[in-house]
């Protein structure tokens, strides 16, 4: 594999909202052309189960097999092929997730995002996690269970993918504990983003409700409404304005779901300016009106 050319790297556009994870299998023959250079605002992760795949992240290039792992943090460049000397097909499972739909604590979001970014660039073979540190997890099941669940589409499916993912980042943030990294200095450390762009998030999703102004949030956070928008952005891979309807909207659907209560009301709880503010917004974010929407369910 050579090093990556910037010029051939393709941003892979996936709908955010409409399909904040993706669980899947992979199967790639001699004949197969690989996975070309490319980058998204995912999380992903790749789990060999029968042959052997060489993967590359940035500049970086590993050889990854059967009972192995590797994880590429969002924003990444990364690409996957055969490799040449394999004699037999090569399948692995892939996970992607937005890691503002995993359903744990803001706290624990920052986390995830910021250790596995942050621990590659320290030493780039903590994103690799072999068969003998895995062996004794339960990766394999966590894995065929979300496959299973993502196939069948049953009632909270995403719900228990999520767990799982949760669990799988656990477990691999423990690995790195074992191999030595101090996790905890690499969390509190200062980073290239404020701390406090991380909390506002967690203001965002504790206030949806109430009226949100992004020049007062980027005051809250001691910083010019340039400044702010460009690192919000940066950090949560849209702007603010976006990220406090994206919250929104989730507040709104879980409402619709889980209670039988009218669109004003929702309108009211999730902090749309009326009913027909909802109604338009949520159309634009799902591409059908809160009535279509519920009906899909049934």
């Amino acid at each position: 594999m050579k090093p990556i050319d910037k010029k051939n790297v393709f941003f892979q556009y996936i709908d955010r909202l409409n399909a904040p994870l993706e669980v899947f299998m992979l199967e790639e023959t001699p004949s197969g052309a690989g996975v070309s250079p490319h980058w998204h605002y995912y999380l992903e992760m790749l789990y060999i189960l029968k042959g052997d795949l060489q993967a590359q992240c940035d500049n970086d290039f590993y050889m990854l097999h059967p009972g192995d792992l590797i994880l590429f943090y969002p924003q990444a460049v990364h690409s996957m092929h055969r490799a040449p000397e394999s004699k037999e097909d090569v399948e692995y499972f892939v996970i992607m997730i937005d890691l503002n739909f995993l359903n744990i604590t803001n706290e624990y979001r920052t986390r995830f995002s910021k250790l596995f970014r942050i621990a590659y660039q320290q030493n780039p073979d903590y994103i690799h996690f072999r068969r003998t540190e895995l062996q004794e997890l339960p990766i394999l099941q966590l894995l065929s269970h979300s496959l299973e669940e993502k196939r069948t589409h049953s009632y909270g499916y995403d719900v228990l993918i999520c767990s799982n993912i949760a669990s799988l980042l656990t477990y691999l943030m423990r690995c790195l504990q074992k191999k030595g990294v101090d996790t905890d200095t690499i969390i509190t450390a200062p980073d290239d983003c404020d701390a406090s762009i991380y909390s506002i998030s967690k203001y965002i999703e504790q206030h949806c409700g109430e009226p949100l102004r992004v020049h007062e949030l980027a005051q809250m956070c001691g910083m010019s409404y340039s400044y702010f928008a460009k690192l919000f952005r940066e950090t949560y891979n849209q702007s603010c304005k976006e990220y406090i309807e994206f919250t929104r909207i989730n507040k709104a659907t879980d409402l619709l779901l889980f209670t039988n209560q009218d669109l004003t009301y929702i309108s009211q709880e999730t902090g749309f300016a009326d009913c027909s503010h909802l109604i338009r917004t949520f159309k634009k974010w799902k591409g059908m009106t809160p009535k279509q929407w519920k009906k899909t369910l049934k």
